[in-house]
């Protein structure tokens, strides 16, 4: 969906000046005052981010370009006690045995490349075979003559070995690859590159082992054999390129990941160790904080990215320096929601922890900023202490809000205000400031766009003291949901790649960004304003969010003396349940209604509009 539109004939409006509504109806139900004159801040330029972790398969299943799931068989076999050819075989529980009664597969925890555990292949004289057909057995999607690249690890001999690409139906070969039959005692990297002879969207990959002997397979990796930078960094390329449709100029890395135990900067890699995760008892460390750093940079965005507290000092010093290649700024977060309890010891080590860290990694590469994880309950005694013992270490202060409802939304002023408000008497000389690395509503429908489109009013209002506002979740994988969180950003399944609601509100805010607040007022409780002009005051735009059930007309008053008319009204509205789906991806999109509103601006039932207005020659 483009939005380039040619320019609009501007309708003039100046100081009280009443929009004509068509056919006799008379517009000013809404007064929207506005005074271009009135500045009350500028606004960060970044705003407009998202919030990315492992939830739902945003990273491994989802931006990392990896098409396997269960690649290091680290899952267990599926208990079976049936006495049937599936039963027989002890094959990792993302894979399925495709061996007749004479191969065995066994799930092998005596030799392994980098986990906990392999999978043993033996024909025994005849075959023994295994087939993944990536996240939930959605199946892989493969294009006719779009090459694909893999490897795998493997250990042993047998007579013969065969990769290859199957198609949905399980009548066809689609690509095929002999490989090494004989790699030896030690693990041995076999890689392979297929070209499929035609398209399908459920296609599976096959390991065969033919013969006599034994063969340990571990580590397999399938993926699109790269066509651009995103894809060389290893990321799904139409992923990314629905993170670029959404218009995001800063991206977050991080979350209740970080909390694991294992998950420590040694585990990630191009090695691809598995570890224990937080969300996924199995996770891949193929994509991480590095992997993550450079897809900000290679999209030329400032970024977030979350180390685990308890992080060798050493392995955190490693990453400073290996970030100082990048031009892109960077802020380092230290942990993720910590001092949840009201636990003061708990949270003077937290403290002594980050101090630690920041100042080996600050040490190291300058150009760092820091973030506190802290979780901020209010300006009580306990989040005094630690402030007090964090201010001056870190530049920011993580704020996590959650609304799950319009209501609770209208309520962030409240949030972010209390917070400022603490700190600043605490210390009036502080540098400390705000940042919203998830933003939580645990919807993906058009009520969580329209919140979102509130929570932006409140920020703005915030200036310059609060960093950004990240939406959680950045991705989801379309009806994999396995963990509670339901708030995905950009949505995907092995195909197919689209925004949801939140997304679009996201672009459309950021295509219309202006760089300093101005004062902007409504008369009616259920219509939001957030006004907004250039440097030069040759434009102004106003983001209006309707949370009626009914249209509401709107006048504006433009106060100041200055004439503006309107060049652009765009307009995302529908039920507040609606969303868009695989079926009806652009169901909920912004839609161009400077036509329509040639003879006045109407705000139809739920809805997040952008005006767009252009200061009038003398």
């Amino acid at each position: 969906m483009t939005f380039f539109v040619k320019r609009a004939a501007v309708v003039a409006v100046g100081a009280a000046a009443l929009f004509a509504g068509a056919a006799g109806r008379a517009f000013g139900d809404v007064v929207v005052t506005v005074d271009p004159s009135d500045v009350k801040n500028k606004i960060s330029p970044n705003i407009y981010g998202v919030g990315m972790e492992d939830v739902n398969h945003e990273i491994y299943g989802g931006l990392d370009a990896q098409r396997l799931y269960g690649e290091s068989f680290e899952e267990p076999p599926v208990p079976c006690d049936r006495e049937t050819i599936e039963c027989r075989q002890e094959v990792s529980r993302c894979w399925t045995s495709l061996s007749g009664w004479a191969g065995e597969l066994i799930h092998d925890r005596t030799k392994t490349h980098g986990g906990a555990a392999s999978q043993l292949m033996i024909p025994n004289g005849s075959l023994a075979a295994m087939a993944n057909a990536g996240l939930g057995n959605w199946g892989i999607r493969v294009e006719k003559g779009r090459a694909m690249v893999g490897r795998l690890y493997a250990c042993g001999a047998v007579d013969s070995v065969r990769v290859e690409l199957q198609s949905g139906d399980r009548r066809r070969v689609l690509a095929s690859a002999e490989l090494d039959p004989a790699p030896g005692e030690e693990w041995k990297r076999m890689d392979f590159r297929f070209v499929p002879t035609d398209s399908d969207r459920k296609a599976r990959f096959v390991i065969r082992a033919f013969g006599y002997g034994r063969l340990w397979v571990d580590d397999a990796y399938l993926a699109d054999e790269p066509t651009n930078a995103y894809g060389r960094l290893g990321c799904r390329e139409d992923i990314v390129a629905g993170l670029e449709k959404e218009g995001i100029n800063f991206l977050r890395w991080g979350g209740t990941m970080c909390n694991a135990d294992d998950y420590l900067l040694k585990n990630f890699g191009p090695d691809r160790k598995p570890y224990r995760g937080f969300w996924h008892q199995h996770s891949s460390g193929g994509f991480g904080p590095r992997e993550f750093v450079r897809l900000a940079a290679a999209m030329k965005v400032p970024c977030a990215v979350s180390i685990g507290v308890r992080e060798e000092i050493a392995e955190a010093v490693r990453l400073a320096e290996d970030l100082k290649a990048h031009e892109i700024p960077i802020v380092i977060q230290i942990g993720n929601e910590e001092c949840i309890a009201p636990n003061a010891s708990a949270c003077r080590r937290y403290c002594e922890l980050t101090r630690a860290l920041v100042e080996a990694m600050r040490a190291a590469n300058p150009k760092l900023r820091f973030a506190s994880a802290a979780w901020w309950t209010g300006p009580d005694g306990l989040a005094e202490e630690t402030f007090r013992s964090l201010d001056g270490v870190v530049e920011y202060w993580d704020l996590h809000p959650f609304f799950y409802s319009i209501d609770e939304c209208l309520k962030v002023r409240e949030v972010v205000g209390t917070f400022l408000k603490a700190i600043r008497t605490w210390n009036p000389k502080t540098t400390m400031r705000a940042a919203v690395f998830e933003e939580n509503g645990n919807k993906h429908n058009l009520e969580r766009a329209l919140c979102h489109a509130l929570v932006l009013e409140r920020i703005r209002e915030a200036g310059l003291d609060v960093l950004t506002s990240c939406p959680a979740n950045a991705l989801q994988a379309y009806g994999q949901n396995d963990n509670g969180w339901d708030q995905g950003n950009v949505f995907f399944t092995p195909d197919k790649v689209w925004l949801a609601p939140c997304a679009w509100a996201q672009r459309m805010a950021r295509d219309a960004h202006r760089e300093l607040r101005i004062a902007g007022a409504s008369d009616d409780d259920r219509v939001s304003v957030s006004a907004t002009r250039d440097r030069e005051g040759k434009s102004v735009v106003l983001h209006l969010v309707n949370i009626a059930g009914e249209e509401r007309p709107v006048r504006v008053d433009m106060k100041g003396g200055s004439r503006y008319g309107v060049t652009r009204v765009m307009s995302l509205s529908g039920a507040l349940e609606a969303d868009n789906t695989p079926d009806a991806p652009e169901r909920v999109v912004p839609v161009d209604r400077t036509a329509a509103s040639r003879d006045g601006i109407v705000l139809l039932p739920w809805s997040y509009v952008v005006v767009t207005l252009a200061r009038s020659e003398p």
